[in-house]
């Protein structure tokens, strides 16, 4: 039998490689595991940095809300302050036209008694119509002070409701007492 020897050995033979190797496996594995580890690495960096930079955004805009509600506040302050000073000016409004209402009416009364011996003991006013007593040394005085009182242009509906005869401290006087309303 012959036999034949396949296997190289010698100076001429050549070194058979093996299959894998080991090394390069290990080093590639670790390559790969720090390319990975270096990914997330920066990956969460990235996160993070957005996460400053949204925190940093929510501190500003919760920044200018509480400005926002400041001024919100002051705008109410002001209103109520507004309305409460247009309360008060409609007031001063409506005091001043009842102060002046009876201002006129004893205005233009007074010059209407004016040439006359006559005085008036009370004035009475409820909205528009006016409520006179006053006495006087004559009955001629009382119709004169009613025609003075028509003469004017700030009352209308005058009507003496009575005029009657009394001694007062030993003197004849006329009790009298006249109705009338403000014209418009």
């Amino acid at each position: 039998m012959i036999r034949i020897n396949l296997l190289s050995v010698g100076p001429k033979a050549k070194k058979a490689k093996p299959q894998y190797d080991v090394r390069a496996q290990v080093l590639l594995g670790v390559g790969v595991l720090a390319i990975t580890v270096a990914g997330c690495w920066w990956y969460s960096a990235a996160l993070d940095s957005e996460i400053e930079t949204l925190q940093e955004e929510k501190q500003t805009k919760e920044k200018q809300i509480a400005q926002l509600k400041e001024q919100v506040k002051q705008v109410q302050d002001f209103e109520q302050k507004k309305k409460l000073l247009e309360d008060k000016n409609r007031i001063i409004d409506q005091l001043e036209q009842s102060r002046t209402g009876p201002v006129k009416v004893l205005d233009h009364v007074s010059q209407s008694i004016e040439p006359l011996k006559l005085w008036l003991t009370k004035l009475g006013m409820a909205g528009d119509s006016i409520e006179l007593e006053g006495r006087a040394l004559t009955n001629d005085d009382v119709v004169e002070f009613a025609n003075n009182l028509r003469r004017t242009e700030y009352f209308t509906g005058i009507n003496l409701q009575e005029s009657k005869a009394a001694v007062e401290n030993k003197i004849n006087v006329y009790q009298f007492r006249l109705m009338f309303r403000l014209k418009g």
